[in-house]
């Protein structure tokens, strides 16, 4: 019997196994199927991995081998409208696309303790905690971990002072919506655009020798002529005139000018990267690693990892375009819903102030769950005061009137120690952020308007940074300060959200 494949072995027999195909037919919550993956370690700590948009799980294939090594278990879930997932309408996706997150870990019969999410995951990972706490290992008490690999930073207005422009801001809301459609057409245009490119200045380089010669054979001296005649004048031989001149637009290797490639690399932006979600996350490469023939071994210099292992095998091309064929094959529908949130351009308001509210929120919830109020009390101060948990402690940290205040007194009096439900949080929701400095996506001006925001939920919010500053948007899901170290450290927490060392 044959060993299985793995993924330096047959990449692409692995990744025809069912962990990276996995669906639950149907979510008890929505009614609708759900698609996701299973990858890692089985027995491994869970982590819960949130999506950035424009992508399908197999954006998380790559990571698969490296969640193995660390002895992570990563749980992928497709929002709605990629992959096998049902399509939603956009005002209902963030809720909807969370219920099926808990249906799915439900299905698996886990309780994760830690989430990560990438760019646009933020949106779903504040959703989930706030919303659906008791999904996780210890609901907020202690809250689980929430790792953060280049978030999403919602767009200021602009004529906010700490503004920052946005490079894909201009492309028109249609076809952003229809992009599952239109991008594919347009794709192949720049492909073929590019096909007949390079045809033609293969035909215009035979063109240009063929003429040269001609030119050449009618005006040049002959090289054995002797007669006195060829050398009047000046004495010195004028030079042939060049009969190509450079092209206006850009230059390729070798000086050739790459029109598909820059088309290529704009619909690339249209598709995920430039409305601030990395498409294409680059995997471990041979060439790259210094482990393919020919190549030198890689140096690592830094003393602090380990040189660079290769995880993949040889594919057709490269394990980021394999993947990426894949995603293209299947469902795109809800891709343009993901970038219209990001852009805030949907019915509900997805900006700025979304991501503070959200923040206060979870905040007020956090502060909720921690309060030594018992769980009956709780259930008869909801119906004293008609409101939810989240809206009375809402009430209670933003200051959106007395009825929150009036509920926070009567939690005191039910609490056995009389210390009021407001009496402050033992265990904060502990936050690790990784921001790549040269992230085009979200600019360091909007990474230093986010650490602001979340400082001042200090109270219930711990956040800690790590600053890669030759780091972009996408390349931190793929490098040891990045994803490697995010799984270390996971791996040191196990599965627990007791408080963690400082680090």
């Amino acid at each position: 019997m044959s060993s299985p494949p793995t993924s330096l072995s047959d990449p692409i027999a692995y990744l025809a196994l069912l962990k990276f195909h996995r669906l639950l037919p149907r979510c008890p919550r929505t009614n609708l199927p759900v698609s996701y993956a299973d990858l890692g370690d089985p027995k491994g700590v869970v982590v819960v991995y949130l999506l950035p948009s424009g992508c399908s799980r197999w954006v998380a294939a790559p990571m698969d081998p490296v969640a193995i090594k660390y002895g992570i278990r990563l749980v992928v879930v497709d929002r709605p409208g990629t992959g096998g997932t049902g399509q939603v309408p956009l005002n209902e996706r963030i809720a909807r696309s969370c219920e099926m997150v808990v249906s799915v870990l439900e299905h698996l019969d886990v309780k994760p303790a830690h989430m990560l999410a990438t760019s646009a995951g933020i949106y779903y990972a504040l959703h989930l905690l706030t919303n659906h706490p008791s999904t996780f290992q210890t609901s907020l008490n202690p809250p689980p971990k929430l790792w953060l690999i280049a978030p999403w930073v919602p767009l200021l207005p602009p004529d906010d002072p700490d503004y920052w422009p946005f490079k894909w801001d201009w492309i028109p809301t249609p076809l952003i919506a229809t992009q599952h459609i239109t991008t594919p057409h347009l794709i192949k245009a720049a492909e073929q655009a590019q096909k007949v490119y390079n045809q033609g200045a293969k035909a215009y380089e035979t063109g240009k020798s063929f003429a040269l010669k001609w030119y050449k054979s009618y005006f040049d001296p002959p090289a054995s002529s002797s007669s006195p005649s060829s050398n009047q004048g000046s004495g010195t031989s004028s030079p042939v005139p060049s009969m190509l001149s450079k092209g206006c637009g850009a230059e390729g290797k070798g000086g050739k000018q790459d029109l598909g490639g820059d088309t290529q690399k704009l619909l690339n932006g249209i598709r995920g990267a430039g409305m601030g979600e990395g498409t294409e996350v680059r995997a471990p490469d041979p060439a790259e690693e210094g482990e393919g023939e020919g190549e030198e071994e890689h140096d690592d210099d830094s003393g602090e990892w380990p040189p660079r292992e290769r995880f993949w095998g040889k594919t057709p091309c490269c394990i980021t375009c394999t993947i990426s064929g894949y995603m293209q094959a299947e469902n795109a529908q809800g891709i343009g819903q993901e970038h219209l949130i990001c852009l805030n351009r949907g019915p509900q308001n997805t900006g700025a102030s979304y991501l503070l509210t959200a923040l206060s929120d979870l905040a007020a919830t956090i502060e909720f769950a921690q309060s030594p109020v018992d769980f009956e009390a709780r259930t008869r101060l909801g119906k004293k005061f008609g409101m939810s948990v989240g809206e009375r402690l809402k009430d209670v940290v933003v200051g959106d009137g007395q009825r929150g205040k009036d509920a926070m007194v009567d939690a005191g009096g039910e609490s056995e120690t009389g210390g009021g439900g407001g009496g402050g949080v033992k265990w904060p929701l502990e936050v690790n952020v990784w921001w790549g400095w040269l992230d085009d996506m979200v600019p360091r001006k909007g990474q230093l308007w986010f650490n602001d925001l979340v400082g001042q939920f200090g109270d219930a919010i711990k956040l800690s940074i790590q600053d890669v500053p030759d780091g972009d948007h996408a390349d931190l899901l793929a490098r040891q300060e990045g994803i490697h170290q995010c799984f270390q450290l996971i791996q040191f927490q196990g599965n627990s959200t007791a408080p963690t060392l400082e680090f």
